[in-house]
């Protein structure tokens, strides 16, 4: 949600606002620009979002400003960077379903063969994508507002320069160009963090049905061989044995690897719409069987699937009470 701080201030000599931008000259039909002799001012942006207790302590690199921060958060909900004039960052990403989704078409109608990954936390990855093939979140995003949004970067930003806000934005963020949308949308992507109702109790005495459901995950349901506390993701791939649609996965960047994918996070896992690469798991229940049985199904076959994924069988009181703790990995 666009923070109502970010919204435009028209206003007339006033010495307490941040750096005031000069309007440009109106050009026909032009009537978003406001009059040539206003001043078009910006509130300070709002603080760096920060780290939920309970995630490791991490150092914010200084591209991660403020002012880059509140850029981003307009451009991930804009819809004048797709080609089509509705598709946002957001519509795939949704942050009211944990910044994830399912397997939308594109901008230009093109259907997906990925679901929309879990966009939290990343700023603890080592690599991005659910194959993991870009070393950096700014080449991912780069290359997903292309396949994506259907649209360069650099079209998009001109698109937006008949706005006296982004105008605003883009001059206290460096500059109208690529680059700064860029690195404004990785700076917002960055900080986007999951904290959990579970971080709390945790560190106080957790009702008894959650502590037991804590044992069962780092325990007898090995849950936490590949999804380890506190990040609940060990950065890793693996092969689960998803098969329903042919995608070679990490195989892309290592032959060895193929059908492997990015391990996600579960921190905020209850919110998200659909689970796995595929988006094969429509709920958060179906997910959990999914592995306790083994990986079984869609024609898998066992001898590719990761070691660590086996079948675990738990009465209904441990499944209850597994099922009760994966969701207090989400926010209160």
């Amino acid at each position: 949600m666009i923070r109502r701080a970010l919204l435009l201030a028209v206003l007339a000599g006033c010495p307490h606002h941040e750096r005031t931008i000069e309007p440009q000259k109106r050009d026909a039909g032009s009537h978003l620009l406001p009059p040539d002799d206003a001043l078009v001012a910006l509130p300070p942006a709002p603080p760096l979002p920060a780290v939920p207790e309970g995630l490791p302590p991490i150092d914010i690199p200084p591209a991660i400003t403020p002012n880059a921060v509140a850029l981003g958060e307009l451009l991930f909900a804009e819809p004048r960077l797709a080609s089509d004039g509705k598709t946002t960052c957001a519509s795939c990403h949704d942050p009211a379903h944990g910044f994830a989704g399912g397997r939308l078409p594109t901008a230009t109608g093109q259907p997906n063969l990925r679901a929309a990954q879990p966009l939290v936390d990343l700023a603890w990855a080592t690599s991005f994508g659910w194959d993991g093939r870009y070393a950096t979140l700014a080449e991912q995003l780069g290359a997903h507002v292309r396949g994506q949004l259907g649209r360069d970067l650099a079209d998009g930003v001109a698109a937006l320069g008949s706005s006296p806000v982004y105008r605003a934005q883009f001059a206290r963020a460096g500059g109208a160009t690529p680059d700064t949308a860029l690195a404004a949308l990785s700076a917002y992507v960055l900080t986007r963090y999951a904290g959990a109702a579970w971080d709390a109790l945790e560190r106080a005495t957790p009702p008894p049905e959650l502590d037991a459901g804590y044992k069962l995950f780092t325990g007898k349901a090995q849950c936490a061989v590949c999804h380890p506390p506190p990040l609940y993701t060990d950065l890793g791939f693996h092969r689960l044995g998803l098969i329903a649609l042919h995608d070679e996965g990490r195989g892309r960047v290592d032959p060895a690897q193929a059908g492997a994918f990015a391990t996600p996070t579960l921190r905020g896992a209850a919110a998200r719409p659909s689970f796995f690469h595929d988006a094969s798991a429509r709920s958060l229940d179906a997910a959990i069987d999914w592995h306790l049985a083994g990986g079984t199904g869609q024609g898998a076959d066992p001898s590719i699937i990761d070691p660590a994924l086996r079948r675990v069988a738990l009465s209904p009181i441990e499944r209850a009470q597994l099922g009760a703790f994966v969701r207090a990995l989400a926010a209160r």
